[in-house]
């Protein structure tokens, strides 16, 4: 019998071997004992290619990446569809981009835009201006949306513009998500994750330390993000169900399906609360992801300013590229992306299913 040492567990090993291949989706994981060492044995999908990575269990290092030999049914690339309609708010910085059902809202430099989906045409149904300079993150609750902004105001309008209320936070913040519900707030920032009543903006719970990014499980329970990579899950009171190292430095993070994803540096990530990441889409020559989506079997990632890639979300193939500036993305009525660049040129693409 060997004595097993490991600095890392299951889930660490698979994202360091996912990192080292550039994306992937695990298939299994097992353990062996060769050449006087203990490591695990990654089994992985990239592409149409099945592939198994050796991940050093003393030191985390990943020691080969090798193809298996049988080729699986994969993703071919494909040609990029071109927009079904497109518009462009006139003066406006975009930051920002939360669709819900056939509305979206578009955090701006002076306030918050709101746009209708028919199906056909793309349109800008309101502008409002707050007065409280640029809103960098926008939520969307039950008859309106929630902004915050960059000098740590945080605050909701309705549908009709009028403001609801308004409340300073003790830093600006990193993120900004509602419940499943619409009825609880967190915002991360530098000194804390801050929880608020979505409906008199109250403050229900600090939770003190840097926190980069944090969302809300299906459950009530808050998943929270630090700066450099660990993750927290608490309950509403408090209590610690999970924690895990992931080591990447975050930038957004979302619940979907009771996955938690995390996007930020070295792409983005699926994770499995109490096990941790299981898939992961990175693309060449992109260092991180700062905004995505998934929907009908793709992954569509992008970094500020730079473009959006299309991803399988079975196999992690890169399918197509889309050019441009993209600031943000969101899903729109289901089935279509909408791609908003930075100088305010909003396009709604088809989804092509996977």
């Amino acid at each position: 019998m060997h004595e097993v040492v490991s600095a890392l567990d299951v889930g660490n090993a698979v994202d360091r071997a996912l990192r080292e291949a550039g994306g992937g989706r695990v298939a299994a994981v097992s353990t062996t004992w060769e050449y006087g060492r203990y490591a695990f044995l990654v089994q992985f999908v990239r592409g149409d290619w099945l592939c198994v990575a050796t991940v050093d269990a003393a030191t985390g290092e990943v020691t080969s990446v090798l193809d298996e030999g049988p080729r699986v049914p994969g993703d071919g690339f494909e040609a990029a569809a071109e927009p079904l309609d497109e518009v462009r708010l006139e003066r406006r910085t975009v930051w920002d981009l939360a669709a819900d059902g056939d509305l979206a809202w578009v955090a701006t430099d002076r306030g918050v835009a709101r746009l209708r989906w028919d199906g056909l045409e793309l349109w800008v149904d309101a502008q409002l201006t707050t007065g409280y300079g640029a809103t960098r993150h926008v939520a969307p609750v039950p008859g309106g949306v929630v902004g915050g902004t960059a000098d740590g105001r945080v605050f909701r309008l309705a549908g009709d513009g009028t403001l609801g209320w308004e409340r300073r936070l003790p830093a600006a913040p990193y993120t900004l998500a509602a419940d499943p519900a619409g009825e609880r707030l967190i915002v991360a920032t530098a000194v804390g994750a801050v929880e608020l009543d979505a409906a008199d903006g109250r403050t229900l719970d600090v939770i003190g330390g840097p926190v980069r990014a944090a969302a809300y499980l299906a459950g009530g329970n808050r998943v929270l993000a630090g700066h450099r990579g660990g993750l927290r899950v608490l309950t509403p009171g408090g209590a610690l169900l999970w924690c895990w190292d992931q080591g990447e430095y975050p930038e957004r993070m979302w619940v979907q399906d009771d996955r938690v994803y995390l996007a930020g540096e070295g792409g983005l990530k699926e994770i499995v609360v109490g096990e941790g990441v299981v898939a992961r889409w990175s693309s060449p020559g992109t260092e991180s992801v700062d905004s995505a989506v998934v929907a009908a079997g793709r992954v569509f990632t992008c970094s500020g300013g730079s473009h959006v890639d299309c991803h399988g979300y079975a196999t992690a193939a890169l399918r197509h590229r889309v050019p441009g500036r993209p600031e943000a993305l969101a899903v729109i009525g289901g089935t279509t992306l909408l791609v908003a660049d930075r100088d305010g040129l909003i396009s709604a693409r088809p989804i092509q299913a996977g």
